[in-house]
């Protein structure tokens, strides 16, 4: 099945991302909040400079996104750093939709930004993603116990990056 990555269209994605976001909170696979499909239309709308979501699909169906966005943008001496992260929706996953938004979407683009260091903050618990990371020449770099605080239980996560 050929995986077509685009760059998202707010009236057209951001629901699905929205919905994804809360499949994947669900699950505990993200420490992203949950947003509305309001919020989410708003943020893809104005996103800052040098930041950029994905979206995948196949034949037509919604398979997922990727999001990067300047990493530590408080310091010039930092401008060189992005930090991204992938969502699949369940039934896609394992299927090259992650690999697929990243080789033909994300990581052209931060080449075109001229990003050399990207990293993600991944839950501990979520082994699937930080083997996919892996699988795209990612490392892991760094181990945050108790970083994540989910509804009043603090959960650990890994720090990975690639050069």
């Amino acid at each position: 099945m050929e995986i077509m990555v685009e760059h998202a269209v707010p009236e057209r994605d951001a629901a699905k991302i929205s919905e994804l976001i809360s499949i994947c909170r669900d699950e505990r696979r993200t420490i992203l909040n949950a947003y509305t499909p309001e919020q989410e239309e708003q943020y893809l709308r104005h996103m800052q400079e040098r930041e950029a979501v994905y979206v995948a699909y196949m034949e037509g169906e919604f398979a997922g996104f990727a999001g990067i966005s300047p990493r530590w943008a408080y310091s010039i001496r930092t401008r060189h750093c992005a930090e991204g992260g992938t969502w699949v929706m369940p039934e896609h996953r394992g299927k090259g939709v992650g690999r697929t938004l990243w080789e033909k979407g994300v990581l052209p683009w931060c080449r075109e930004q001229e990003f050399k260091h990207i990293g993600a903050l991944v839950m501990a618990h979520n082994t699937g993603s930080i083997a996919f990371y892996e699988k795209l020449g990612f490392h892991v770099c760094g181990y945050h116990r108790k970083i994540v605080d989910w509804d009043g239980e603090l959960l650990d996560a890994v720090e990975i990056e690639k050069m």
